[in-house]
């Protein structure tokens, strides 16, 4: 199992940490994707991980990201032949949503990212996704940032087989306790 951490966020954080015990209890070998987020693109990051990746693979590889980890493990999976993909917060970080993206979120996320935003499709890369592959969203998370779950349902329409699990009350924040259970349901 590979864990990708959200942007600006470390794979030693307590989350992280907490998620690998998880997946380790489930007899399950962890490997936590280091990203150096700053100054760099998604298009960096998903290189990055895909480095690491080709390091540490094994015979049957899962991949779990959050946030913008989860563009990374998304934009890569069918390349890499991943075995099987959890998605939590999928960020709408590809072309058909730089129109809808908020002031502050182009600000925070800087020229360069957003640039690089116009290198990917997301309806792309759904329509080629094979691997069996569950979505995770929160419900607040929905009401606050609309575009995740645009992302989330228009993955889940173009892509084979994908599964959506709506985390009720959860923001954007996989350390909050609902979106935990979530995830430890479906394992």
């Amino acid at each position: 199992m590979f864990i990708i951490p959200g942007f600006r966020e470390s794979i030693t954080e307590g989350t992280y940490k907490n998620l690998k015990k998880f997946f380790e209890s489930k007899n399950y070998l962890v490997k936590q994707v280091p990203i150096s987020w700053d100054y760099k693109t998604m298009s960096d990051y998903i290189r990055q991980f895909e480095d690491f990746y080709a390091k540490n693979k094994s015979e049957s590889n899962h991949v779990l990201g959050f946030s913008y980890g989860a563009v990374v493990a998304f934009s890569s999976a069918e390349k890499l032949g991943i075995k099987k993909l959890y998605l939590c917060s999928l960020s709408p970080d590809f072309v058909e949503d730089v129109a809808g993206m908020q002031d502050w979120i182009k600000k925070y996320i800087g020229i360069r990212r957003l640039e690089d935003c116009l290198t990917r499709s997301g309806r792309e890369i759904a329509k080629k996704l094979n691997i069996p592959t569950i979505i995770f969203y929160g419900e607040k998370e929905a009401a606050e940032f609309p575009q995740i779950l645009t992302r989330t349902l228009e993955t889940k329409k173009l892509a084979k087989n994908v599964r959506v699990v709506e985390v009720k009350e959860a923001p954007h924040d996989i350390s909050h306790p609902a979106y935990r259970k979530a995830i430890e349901e479906v394992f």
